[in-house]
């Protein structure tokens, strides 16, 4: 016979993991949706943005940023 299950309210928060590698980046041309190579150097990004405005005209961007996250127990402090 297994014990029974005991079930309790937490409060859990979600913030940035604390043994999380850079943030990698890619920039997407809005016009093409060619996208950039994924980076963790935000000029790398930015350059490819400026280049490829410059071989084809494209005006609009968007930044796409991963963040490795962690949840934990609201209260309980980071590593």
């Amino acid at each position: 016979m297994t014990p029974p299950t005991v079930l309790r309210f937490a409060e859990w928060t979600l913030g940035p993991d604390p043994d999380r590698d850079p943030p990698v980046l890619h920039t997407v041309c809005k016009e093409c949706s060619l996208p950039s190579p994924e980076t963790t150097d935000r000029a790398e990004s930015d350059l490819w943005a400026l280049e490829h405005r410059g071989r084809t005209g494209h005006l609009r961007y968007r930044e796409c940023v991963s963040v490795d996250l962690y949840v934990r127990p609201k209260g309980e402090e980071t590593r």
